[in-house]
């Protein structure tokens, strides 16, 4: 009689960052996060898996930001999760489906919308139900009704309403993955709703991408529209996301162009921001999480080259705008104000520069990664006097064991 199969996993990710000017003034803040997660799967014979992970996340330094009163605190703490359970699932392989009941990570798309946002030392898991059915390589389609996690460093992370608009919201969904429809290309489609009874949020976005990645000229782009309830306000907002890229013998170049809408008066009873929901925003609008998919314009052009033995270096510019300067705030990447909405500035709030370099060692079990970003202050900050360029330097190192 045939037995399940019963395996293990590790890894350790310690990553320095040196922030410094990041509020355009003389600031600075250094410290060291660690985050380490042991993981145990059983499959049975028949394909189903049960999946259990542990997670240790820790900071060393800044102590006074870094740990918030995480019960009073609105925004995510993304810094420390003492010894919890990251993950807990059961699976089940269902007739060309899978059904996953429990703590659970959500990837959906390019993650513009929805992702587990594993740069961050905490990253996101959800309490749910997802069904995926279909093949791959024609039609997928996710259905998932969900809850994301609060950290609570005092106990077991579980469904206790924190006091944040996000954590604190019933999440749900549907994405399709559609490789049949055009010969060439891939299309996704999506319908997510957002609702928290508490703030008097109902948020409906509805949207779609289309790439083609077998092209020498690489497009992606995407659209979304949002309807619905605000706190006391109808809302009404939307997205663009165009991009281009291209493969060269010395490396891969993109250029792109994103942007989410502001809101263009705020005393009135319409809202305008869109809302970015829960993304992965690290990968775009610069590595210095300055901004996210919320009243921005956007330009970015990237490039990336793969050197030898997996090492690759990334090169990134972007500069930004307001989409509404006068009348709405600038949103970092947790989707909180950096600047609240101020009177007669100038959109252009500066540009960033990226680079990095990542290199896999010991048969890419050790993956190190290090990079610096500059930003330099545009005439919005200066309108404001805050004529200072920021700087970010890292180096992270994950050591994985399978």
């Amino acid at each position: 009689e045939s037995t399940g199969t019963l395996q293990w996993g590790a890894s350790i990710r310690n990553r320095f960052e040196s922030k410094q000017d990041f509020n355009f003034d003389h600031s600075s803040q250094d410290y060291v996060l660690t985050r380490t997660r042991l993981n145990v799967s059983y499959t049975t014979p028949a394909g189903n898996q049960g999946f259990v992970e542990l997670q240790d996340a820790r900071v060393a330094g800044e102590s006074s930001w870094a740990h918030p009163p995480v019960k009073s605190n609105a925004n995510a703490n993304i810094f420390e999760d003492h010894l919890d359970i990251h993950q807990v699932n059961w699976s089940w392989k269902l007739d060309n489906a899978n059904l996953t009941v429990g703590r659970q990570k959500l990837d959906l798309g390019d993650g513009r919308m929805v992702a587990s946002l594993e740069w961050a030392n905490t990253a996101r898991v959800s309490d749910g139900i997802r069904l995926t059915w279909g093949k791959p390589e024609k039609r997928q389609i996710d259905l998932f009704l969900g809850r994301p996690v609060a950290v609570d460093l005092d106990d077991f992370n579980d469904q206790a309403r924190v006091g944040s608009r996000y954590l604190d919201s019933n999440f749900h969904g549907a994405f399709i993955e559609d490789r049949a429809t055009l010969k060439e290309g891939q299309l996704q489609y999506w319908f997510f709703y957002r609702e928290n009874e508490q703030f008097g949020d109902e948020i409906s976005t509805i949207g779609m991408r289309f790439t083609n990645e077998d092209l020498g000229w690489q497009p992606d782009l995407q659209t979304a529209h949002q309807f619905g309830r605000f706190g006391d306000d109808d809302h009404s907002a939307w997205m663009m996301h165009a991009g281009i890229g291209y493969n060269f013998e010395c490396g891969s170049l993109n250029f792109s162009y994103n942007f989410g809408s502001g809101d263009s008066d705020p005393s009135d009873t319409q809202h305008g921001t869109f809302d970015n929901l829960y993304p992965s925003n690290h990968p775009y609008y610069g590595y210095m999480d300055f901004f996210s998919l919320q009243n921005v314009q956007n330009l970015e052009l990237r490039y990336s080259k793969q050197i030898e033995r997996g090492t690759r270096i990334y090169i990134g510019w972007n500069t930004f705008w307001l989409s509404e300067e006068d009348t709405d705030a600038w949103y970092h990447a947790g989707l909180a104000p950096v600047r609240v909405a101020t009177k007669n500035v100038s959109p252009y709030v500066g540009k960033e520069i990226d680079v990095a370099l990542q290199v896999p060692l010991f048969s890419g079990r050790l993956a190190l990664l290090t990079g610096v970003s500059v930003f330099f202050a545009g005439s919005y900050l200066k309108d404001l006097e805050l004529n200072k360029n920021a700087l970010f330097y890292y180096v992270n190192m994950t050591y994985t064991i399978h």
